[in-house]
């Protein structure tokens, strides 16, 4: 693990930038979930610090909902309509490749051409537009949260801020966690 206790605090506990949307929600809803435990399961917190937690887990889940509005559609389109485009691309590679021994027939390059285009034009009207949304809610999301940190370090502690935060893989690119190995958000620790 490249951020477990006492390896930079919260900070040392970012998740990369450059991790994925849906990286990003599981990673803000871990925060979410162990602000939302510090106010039901804390004896430590007294009652304007509980009700301090619940205001900024009522922002941060206004805040992981947006992230998921964007998340969703990036990875619907990704996951339905890009792979049908690039599924189109492989068959007319194929076509070429088993298009006579003289080379590529030009039916076969002119599919090649064609779907590529297609590809290319879905990536700009449709993929474009949908990552600018998602980058912006990753950035508003992680603004959010340094600017809870500084509230709630300055309020509380910062070992309390550095306890929200889940450790991450070595390369801070997703949560650590054993759990299903199906969960692409998370990694083992190891």
């Amino acid at each position: 693990m490249s951020a477990g206790p006492g390896s930079g605090g919260a900070a040392g506990r970012r998740l990369s930038r450059g991790a994925s949307g849906l990286r990003h929600l599981r990673w803000a809803r871990e925060v979410l979930a162990t602000l939302e435990a510090h106010v039901e399961h804390n004896p430590a917190l007294d009652d304007a610090d509980r009700e301090a937690l619940r205001g900024e887990a009522r922002a941060l889940a206004a805040a992981v909902q947006a992230l998921s509005g964007a998340v969703k559609p990036y990875r619907d389109f990704l996951e339905r309509t890009r792979v049908r485009y690039r599924g189109r691309v492989r068959v007319a590679e194929h076509l070429v490749r088993g298009s006579g021994a003289g080379g590529a027939d030009e039916a076969a390059r002119a599919r090649l051409e064609e779907a590529l285009a297609e590809l290319a034009a879905i990536e700009e009207t449709q993929r474009r537009p949908l990552r600018a949304e998602l980058s912006a809610e990753i950035d508003r999301l992680r603004e959010a949260m340094a600017r809870m940190d500084a509230r709630l370090a300055e309020r509380l502690s910062g070992e309390l801020v550095e306890s929200l935060y889940p450790p991450l893989t070595d390369g801070a690119s997703r949560v650590a966690d054993d759990g299903d190995p199906d969960d692409d958000a998370t990694a083992s620790p190891r």
